[in-house]
């Protein structure tokens, strides 16, 4: 009798723990032209690309459905999965020593084909994305095509109508797919609510009636939009364990908890209130992460405008959940070397 009652309780824990989880930490919506995120698993990874090259001269549209509002939303995120980073012989240099070149890739999200510099927002840097494998050189860096958010204030989400979301590139010599990152893609039947505009400039179009330039049919662009509702949120923990400096970079080893984590990072800021993520994220433990001194040089020129720099910056590590709660290390600072 006593073990049939056991029995009874634990059936009836694990029938109502799913239903205790969700009310506690609701999952995030995520809105993709594909039920799944993992769907978009062609062109970014290996094989034919397609011609799904994130450039300067070519914008991916999408436009998604109202997501929706029977929710308590408090985030909003716009992501796009990418891979594929080209990389370049460094002159001066043995021929199988490579390197990938700066370049800065953008997103934008508006209630209509036509954005404005406002619905823009920087995404992540070229260096920072997987590279393409190279069968003549041991490359660095290599790896699977992953997803890139970036937070947007709630306010650009448009719950009583379509969303339409954009990616492109600002840096001009992104013209072609033997020089810039591939975007994801997802099989899709027939024509998708999706679009590629090669007449752009380095910037989205501003206006609708020339926006949707070709429909795409058969494939489906990596870009999504994910939203948090509120919830009461899980505490993320990181604590640095090891540090290390030698002539050419630095090297960290943290420890980070929580639930469903996203990734640990770097970030940089010039006056320890603003900060910018960069470097390439790790996304699995042991969170170790490695900085050259010139990356973190280089760096600064997104904090700074102009050719003014300042003495010295500040760097820190943040670990992120899946739900964008995140906790960082105490930032240190860094000496910026004069022109």
């Amino acid at each position: 009798m006593r073990a049939g009652i056991l029995i009874i309780s634990a059936l009836t824990f694990f029938c109502f723990y799913p239903t205790v989880i969700q009310a506690q930490h609701p999952a995030p919506v995520y809105l993709s032209l594909k039920p799944s995120p993992h769907e978009f698993d062609l062109f970014a990874n290996g094989g034919w690309d397609g011609n799904w090259y994130i450039g300067s001269n070519s914008a991916w549209i999408v436009g998604l459905e109202a997501p929706p509002n029977n929710q308590n939303f408090v985030r909003a995120y716009i992501g796009a999965k990418m891979g594929r980073m080209k990389s370049q012989p460094v002159s001066g240099q043995a021929p199988w020593i490579r390197s990938v070149s700066p370049c800065n890739i953008y997103m934008g999200i508006a209630s209509t084909s036509a954005w404005r510099p406002s619905d823009s927002y920087y995404l992540v840097n070229c260096e920072d994305l997987p590279v393409e494998p190279n069968n003549d050189d041991a490359l660095s860096g290599v790896g699977e095509s992953r997803w890139y958010w970036r937070e947007v204030p709630i306010s650009k989400i448009n719950f009583g109508g379509d969303n339409y979301l954009a990616i492109w590139s600002t840096t001009v010599e992104l013209v072609d797919a033997s020089t810039a990152p591939i975007l994801a893609a997802a099989k899709v039947h027939g024509a998708a609510k999706a679009w590629l505009n090669r007449g752009v400039r380095g910037a989205p179009p501003q206006r609708a009636e020339d926006a949707l330039e070709s429909n795409l049919s058969e494939f489906a662009p990596g870009l999504a939009i994910k939203l948090i509702a509120g919830h009461d949120f899980h505490p993320v923990e990181i604590e640095m364990m090891n540090f290390k400096e030698n002539p050419e970079g630095y090297f960290w080893e943290v420890q980070a908890a929580g639930r469903n984590m996203d990734r640990v990072e770097l970030e940089i800021s010039a006056d320890g209130d603003r900060w910018l993520a960069f470097g390439r994220p790790v996304f699995d433990p042991p969170y170790y992460l490695t900085m050259t001194r010139d990356r973190i040089q280089r760096e600064v020129a997104n904090l700074v405008p102009g050719n003014r720099k300042p003495n010295q910056i500040f760097c820190r590590i943040t670990a992120r959940d899946e739900w964008g709660n995140h906790a960082s290390t105490d930032s240190f600072a860094i000496y910026v070397r004069p022109n």
